[in-house]
């Protein structure tokens, strides 16, 4: 399950990053070292593979008579409803109302740096990429709904989750938000792809392209958004390699660079 992320990167190293502009019709928005269920966050769609948008966290589905919240889609639908870390089975996400619609044609790039995860002893930790590879995508859905009473139109996304991998499992963690592989990215939001293929997307990242590490309860503090709650409050669970893995297809790519800066180390000079 992934209720809050984090979001640093600017605009500008987002655009560089997936090669978009960022959509005129939608202002700027600040760095949030907490995103929430009600806030509003970058993400790039199906419809507008090549515009960054701004959407709100917290899907509401089309048909809904009135504004509903869901933060997280599961890949396996009902099919797993014990959390076995250990399902291989299929992906029914399409078999549920709410993303029946979604899943076919309004699928998304949901863009954050860190994602936190509750250990099972209720212990914020930061989950990140190793050696500082930030910004990433999460695989996400969007929907738009209108209100009835106002009229007003409201796009917003939902994360879709799978098991959890090895590293979030040893601190008590069963479910975790998809996290696409580069190579990947595209693929999931081309409107042209068949379901059958861009459900075989939908795994869990394997944990040696991962790391966490335990930070302050200041996270359990609701509207709290300071960069000080990504300071650590204990050491990291891996030791990172000096060979920085690139999420291109889930595969190493030799290339030196140092990975001694603590994560986010960049945001005290105020760049990202």
């Amino acid at each position: 399950m992934c209720k809050r992320f984090l979001l640093a990167s600017d605009p500008v190293r987002i655009e560089s990053r997936f090669n978009v502009l960022l959509d005129p019709s939608f202002e700027v928005i600040s760095r949030n070292y907490a995103v929430s269920p009600g806030d509003y966050s970058y993400v790039i769609t199906s419809e507008n593979t090549h515009l960054l948008q701004v959407l709100r966290f917290g899907m509401t589905p089309f048909f809904s008579k009135e504004p509903m919240n869901i933060i997280n889609a599961r890949s396996e639908g009902d099919k797993n409803s014990r959390n076995d870390t250990g399902y291989t089975g299929s992906k029914a996400i399409f078999l549920k109302t709410p993303f029946m619609k979604p899943m076919q044609a309004q699928r998304c790039l949901v863009i954050a740096d860190a994602w936190y995860e509750w250990s099972d002893k209720k212990k914020p930790y930061l989950v990140h990429l190793q050696n500082r590879n930030r910004p990433f995508a999460f695989a996400g859905i969007y929907d738009r709904w209108q209100n009835p009473v106002s009229k007003e139109i409201v796009t917003s996304f939902a994360l879709i989750t799978t098991v959890a991998n090895s590293l979030l499992q040893s601190i008590g963690v069963k479910r975790m938000p998809v996290i696409l592989a580069r190579l990947n990215e595209m693929e999931w939001i081309n409107p042209s792809n068949h379901l059958s293929y861009v459900l075989r997307l939908l795994e869990p990242c394997p944990s040696g392209y991962m790391n966490c590490y335990p930070v302050s309860d200041m996270v359990n503090m609701p509207g709290t958004n300071d960069p000080s709650m990504v300071n650590p409050a204990g050491k990291k669970l891996l030791s990172e390699t000096a060979m920085p893995f690139y999420l291109g297809g889930y595969r190493a790519h030799k290339e030196k660079h140092p990975s001694d800066k603590p994560y986010l180390e960049d945001r005290i000079t105020g760049s990202s």
